[in-house]
């Protein structure tokens, strides 16, 4: 008997952001969106720099890494890359996107996003080469639903919108934006780092193992 080679991943996700800190609303609105549209994984990929500067104190890349890792270790089709941690600097999100794409031959790589997130793409890097070149897999984020996403963005993008409900296997010839039909995100990193500073109880909204990190570490307290 001759032995297989590895398996090749039909489609995966890249997850990128700052992750600052890694929430609940990161982990199943997300296993939902890769399940409904037949994702075989999601890579999530802390950046070195978060894109957007948070007020107040941030995590370090080390950090934001790790409670991550920690995050996702309940989730078999979660992934964590360091790609551009190790990297350093800044790294847009087509250079990620491309990397995955050079390094995983036969795999169709998508971008993940919050619909938040989806609302500033237009203000991205490169953006029209993402929209051209990856399909799209979004998590509906309060209060940015899949109404408000059409009636902002512009029309380039928003055609490309698959119907309700469609997925990847079964979206009309010219479509690339997947709506990932999960229970909507109304958590944000931003209250936690503000629980966290005010000792506010953090009411299960991180997993376990990131509050006892956040707590050890003493993660965005001041002075």
């Amino acid at each position: 008997m001759t032995s297989k080679g590895p398996v090749v991943p039909r489609r995966i996700a890249v997850y990128g952001g700052s992750f600052d800190p890694i929430h609940r609303g990161h982990l199943e609105p997300v296993e939902q969106v890769r399940r409904r549209l037949g994702l075989d994984a999601v890579v999530f990929v802390p950046a070195y720099v978060p894109p957007h500067k948070p007020a107040g104190p941030s995590a370090s890349a080390f950090h934001r890494f790790a409670m991550v890792a920690m995050a996702i270790a309940e989730y078999p089709a979660f992934f964590i890359s360091d790609f551009e941690v190790e990297r350093g600097g800044t790294t847009y999100t087509v250079e990620s996107l491309r990397h995955f794409r050079a390094i995983l031959q036969g795999t169709q790589v998508h971008l993940l996003v919050g619909s938040d997130s989806l609302l500033g793409l237009p203000t991205w890097r490169a953006w029209r080469e993402i929209v051209e070149e990856f399909p799209i897999a979004v998590v509906y984020r309060e209060p940015a639903g899949r109404e408000e996403c059409l009636a902002a963005l512009p029309t380039e993008l928003k055609g490309r919108f698959a119907p309700a409900g469609a997925t990847p296997d079964d979206a009309p010839e010219g479509t690339s934006v997947y709506w990932g039909g999960n229970v909507p995100v109304t958590i944000s990193s931003t209250w936690i780092r503000k629980a966290v500073v005010s000792g506010e109880a953090l009411a299960g909204n991180v997993p376990p193992p990131v509050e006892t990190y956040l707590r050890r570490e003493g993660i965005y307290q001041v002075g």
